[in-house]
């Protein structure tokens, strides 16, 4: 029930929100991010290969050649000089004071780095096939020569280098690392080869690992090999028999694996299109994704130091060095969970409590005071099948499938009380409610809005039969957006609930199921792999912002500030920075038992409706969001406030701020605290 004081308390809400308008406030934060961005250096050309000596980045440039960056203010690069290989660079490494660089078409590159200032060229080899890679083992060079295999050379003069030995493997030969008598050569299509190089005039294979993908990159750890597959992730190597290389485990990361960096327990993994990945390998059976960072344009190299990564980017958008702080690479943490008897398909919270919509098992009703030990209250038999669920005051609104909505009293959550109900002609999806209306998405019925005035004898306002399947329903003043299946994204006009209008559509490209709005964004689960985020600043020809693909089924999303979390068909759900809706981040992202296909996030904690492994409590606490960040700007100052205060007036749900579907003081209370508390 929304009280008739509501207007009362806005001159207190001005004034209290103008004091906070002062220099002490402390709502000037940024938002918080699980990996900051340090800072960048552009180049004119593909940043392909990265390493870092104490405060200098050398990076090799392809045919602007190597460039030699200082780095002691990683906020602001400055570049130390630059130096034109006679052809492509490639690969680098850095030993003393000498840069040895594979030089494409003319091999091996040796330069003179003693005063960065001024690099100069030592020496070269110019090696039969075109360079790709290089490592260096006390005066012993490696290239991994292409079509040519693996050339050894003696670097001892580096201004006359001598030929040792070569092997040429069977494919073509882009990366090399070597570990003491044993070269490992990522040989494109023909995987991993092993090669004992303890000869160098005769080089001989010892053992071979064909990789599912192109074998572009790795690094050996002990007795594990990291191999970045290109299009087959990251693969992980036992090479304790290195005649018998055997997988251990595979990591599909989210693009393309071009290099990998170890460091401790964590891989690093350079992921062209999908930026940097940070994966825990404790157990290298078992790689998990701690976060990730989706860099301006294509990552090829990274290279770690202490709590900051350097990445090597190029082409298509930009190509530089990025400096990206890592110091936080931790994932959502488990609190606690409680296993309900059916298929947990919604959830809502209020207060301690939470409320399941639990498919066939009906309504389950839980303590969460301690999301350590969720406890059962109660629960209620709907109908048929609990779809969806909202909370409103000490009212439970189920959309219900078959039996439409059902509408249950909650005040005594232990002993839940059926008020009324109303039949719809179709399958009730989803559920929202905005004062004394309720909007059902009916399926293949489409929308209906139902005055619940009376909860005991709800009543037929309006409908609107879309043109596909009604899967879900969000409302945000006198508009509702309705994820419509085949038919993606439909807006309506709600102002006249007797007569809803068509203002305008967006066709997503597979099965719009779910919709969230966020200020002037549209957030759609689109099923087959992707996020649509959509400008809806207009209605009337809302616009695709961008598409976020997803790895397999995009079940739902929930937006909190400027933060997404996108639940995915049996991978849990991925915690996605949308500051910039047009360009989200992906934070960090948490596994699941089962499979998300309900979530809702109060403060730092997510409770998620995980199919048949009922309901999971997750801290979010490393990713916390703004709340108080109304207009998305990443600052809090007057837009934010006059956000509120429109909010407030109109009774949207964005100002029910300590969410229990009342709009009163506690609100006011609420924003205020937020605010005053600025951004983390």
């Amino acid at each position: 029930m929304i009280p008739t004081t509501k207007s009362k308390l806005l001159p207190i809400l001005l004034l209290t929100l103008f004091t906070l308008l002062t220099p002490q406030s402390k709502a000037d934060g940024v938002l918080c991010r699980a990996r900051d961005y340090l800072g960048s250096y552009d180049i004119p050309d593909y940043a392909l290969s990265v390493m870092v000596v104490d405060t200098t980045a050398y990076l090799a440039c392809d045919e602007v050649g190597l460039y030699i960056i200082d780095i002691s203010d990683p906020a602001n690069p400055a570049l130390l000089s630059t130096f034109d290989t006679a052809d492509r660079a490639w690969d680098l490494i850095v030993v003393g004071t000498t840069v040895f660089v594979a030089d494409y078409r003319l091999g091996l590159q040796i330069i003179d780095v003693s005063d960065p200032t001024t690099p100069s060229l030592l020496g070269s080899y110019d090696t039969p096939g075109r360079a790709f890679g290089v490592a260096v083992v006390g005066t012993t060079a490696y290239i991994a020569d292409q079509d040519s295999g693996l050339q050894i050379i003696d670097v001892s003069n580096p201004k006359a280098p001598v030929f040792l030995g070569s092997y040429d493997t069977p494919g073509e030969a882009v990366g090399v690392t070597v570990e003491g008598t044993i070269a490992y050569v990522t040989d494109l299509e023909s995987g991993l080869q092993i090669i004992d190089v303890s000869n160098h005039a005769a080089p001989t294979l010892l053992g071979s690992y064909d990789t599912p993908g192109e074998a572009v990159g790795v690094t050996v750890v002990g007795t594990t090999a990291y191999v970045a597959d290109d299009y087959g992730g990251l693969q992980i190597l036992d090479i304790s028999h290195p005649s018998a290389p055997a997988l251990l485990s595979s990591f599909q990361t989210q693009h393309h694996a071009q290099n990998i960096t170890i460091l401790g327990t964590i891989a690093y993994v350079a992921d062209q299109l999908s930026g940097l990945q940070i994966i825990d390998v404790t157990n290298p059976e078992v790689p998990a994704l701690l976060a990730s960072y989706n860099t301006q344009s294509q990552s090829y190299d990274v290279a770690i130091v202490g709590t900051t990564a350097y990445i090597a980017e190029g082409y298509p958008d930009r190509s530089a060095l990025s400096i990206i702080d890592i110091s936080n690479p931790a994932p959502p943490a488990f609190l606690g969970s409680y296993d309900t008897p059916g298929e947990a398909v919604g959830v809502a919270v209020a207060g301690t409590t939470a409320y399941i919509a639990e498919g066939i098992s009906g309504l389950q009703i839980f303590d969460v005071s301690d999301p350590s030990v969720p406890a059962l209250l109660s629960s209620f038999q709907t109908e048929h099948h609990a779809q969806d669920i909202t909370i409103l005051g000490t009212t439970a609104f189920v959309a219900d499938q078959l039996s439409g909505l059902q509408i249950i009293d909650v005040s005594y959550p232990k002993e839940p009380e059926l008020i009324g109900s109303y039949d719809t002609p179709g399958r009730a999806m989803s559920v929202s409610v905005v004062g004394t209306t309720a909007y059902v998405a009916d399926f293949v019925s489409g929308l209906l809005i139902i005055d619940v005035t009376n909860p005991v004898a709800p009543t037929l306002l309006g409908s609107y039969d879309t043109a596909g399947a009604a899967y879900d329903v969000a409302v945000v003043g006198t508009i509702a957006y309705i994820a419509d299946g085949i038919s993606g994204l439909k807006i309506f006009d709600v102002s006249n609930p007797e007569a809803p209008g068509l203002l305008g559509s967006y066709d997503t490209p597979d099965h719009a199921i779910k919709v969230t709005v966020e200020g002037t964004t549209a957030y759609v689960a689109d099923r087959y792999n992707s996020l649509q985020i959509i400008d809806i600043s207009n209605p009337t020809a809302p616009e695709l912002l961008v598409s976020y693909d997803t790895p397999t089924w995009c079940q739902n999303v929930s937006v909190v500030g400027t933060t997404a979390y996108v639940s995915i068909l049996s991978d849990g759900f991925y915690v996605l920075d949308v500051c910039n809706p047009a360009a989200p981040t992906l934070l960090a992202s948490y596994d699941t038992p089962g499979s998300v296909v309900g979530m809702m996030v109060i403060g730092t904690t997510a409770y998620v409706a995980d199919f048949d492994s009922g309901l999971q409590i997750i801290d979010l606490s490393d990713c916390p969001p703004c709340p108080a960040d109304l207009n998305n700007d990443t600052s809090l100052n007057f837009l934010d406030i006059s956000a509120f205060l429109a909010a407030f007036s109109s009774t949207d749900p964005t100002a029910d701020f300590n969410q229990d579907g009342s709009f009163n003081f506690l609100d006011i209370s609420a924003f205020l605290t937020a605010f005053a508390a600025g951004c983390p």
